[in-house]
């Protein structure tokens, strides 16, 4: 009997901290913007870097891609198999057909890793050794700042630690289980990383999603990871003052709208209006506004900041409580990045 309690007060802890985790020491301070009026804009949610049956390493079919982005309210699917555009003979209206390619050089040693979908071009991997980044970077591609899968499996050790959790908590409740993978993106490294490189590229999150595993029999459709689940996790917004209407112009909207990379389903407005930076998430948030100079935390639910020169990545925080300086349970709601040169805005993505 002993023995059982203590296995379950210590199966208590262990959930406890991880509802917990993580922790982070805060010096914030109360924003005292105030919101009047809300800019028009059109918003598009989309995702990007996907795979179906197409690529040699996955099992999904189109019509599972377009069902679940139907069912997690996505606009548009941009589809990357490798080396391989077949997708394009199933695309629908959400469905936008595309291509995984790896840049080789001498030898067959590879020199990055792009995702084309029409003209657009998006650096992917950027991060990884094996696809890291060595060519030059025209400043019109799109730099993928997080790849989910490399995000997750770069913190093998948390996840396998997270991995009873998990379990336990999707027996109540899947979505809930689901959201608790966002705590372990280490949003701030990349954006230090993106920072230290000194570019000027639009950014924006790629799923880098495979199915493993898929069953279909009569009645029955099993796969494993579930689109569904990489949608709930992340999701990119497209914010423009031109309205979208086919796949086509959507991908040229790309170029010249304002990109966010996503945490939520409802997505955070930000806007220039004059020499300031206006932000408004869909809750209240910490945000943590970067450079390579200085950085700053405020906690509110709307934002304003004057734009200094340079690049500035801004990344939103909601957390499960706080105690004085003290705020558990972490966890990303959005990232953005906006450059600023002498003479005006030069990007805002």
């Amino acid at each position: 009997m002993k023995l059982f309690f203590a296995l379950f007060l210590l199966l208590c802890l262990y959930l406890l901290l991880l509802e917990l985790y993580p922790v982070k020491r805060l010096r914030t301070k109360k924003s005292r913007a105030e919101l009047y009026a809300l800019p028009e804009l059109y918003i598009y949610s989309f995702e990007l870097h996907v795979h179906s049956q197409f690529s040699y390493d996955s099992l999904g079919k189109p019509e599972d891609i377009a069902e679940a982005a139907r069912r997690e309210g996505i606009d548009y699917v941009i589809v990357t198999d490798h080396e391989d555009d077949r997708v394009k003979h199933f695309a629908g209206d959400r469905i936008v057909a595309g291509m995984e390619k790896k840049l080789l050089g001498e030898e067959g040693r590879v020199l990055g890793d792009l995702l084309l979908a029409g003209e657009l071009r998006v650096v992917a991997h950027p991060f990884k050794e094996k696809y890291r980044w060595q060519l030059e970077l025209p400043e019109e591609y799109l730099f993928e700042l997080i790849d989910l899968k490399d995000a997750l499996l770069e913190r093998k050790g948390m996840l396998f630690l997270m991995l009873p959790y998990l379990l336990l908590v999707g027996l109540l409740s899947r979505s809930r289980a689901v959201e608790s993978l966002k705590k372990i993106i280490p949003l701030e490294k990349y954006a230090t990383q993106y920072l230290k490189m000194r570019i000027a590229n639009r950014v924006v999150g790629g799923l880098d999603h495979h199915v493993k595993v898929y069953i279909r029999e009569v009645g029955i459709r099993f796969l494993f990871p579930s689109y569904r689940y990489s949608f709930r996790l992340m999701r990119n917004f497209l914010l423009t003052d031109q309205k979208v209407t086919d796949r086509e112009q959507f991908l040229q909207s790309l170029k010249t709208g304002s990109t966010l990379i996503s945490f939520s389903e409802k997505p955070t407005l930000f806007w220039r209006d004059g020499q300031s930076l206006k932000v408004f998430p869909p809750a209240e948030c910490l945000l943590h506004r970067k450079s390579l100079q200085e950085e700053e935390w405020q906690e509110g639910s709307f934002f304003e900041f004057f734009l200094p020169p340079g690049t500035q990545v801004f990344m939103g925080y909601t957390y499960a409580f706080r105690l004085g300086s003290l705020c558990f349970g972490l966890k990303p709601l959005f990232l953005f990045v906006c450059r600023e040169e002498e003479n005006g805005r030069v990007a805002s993505a």
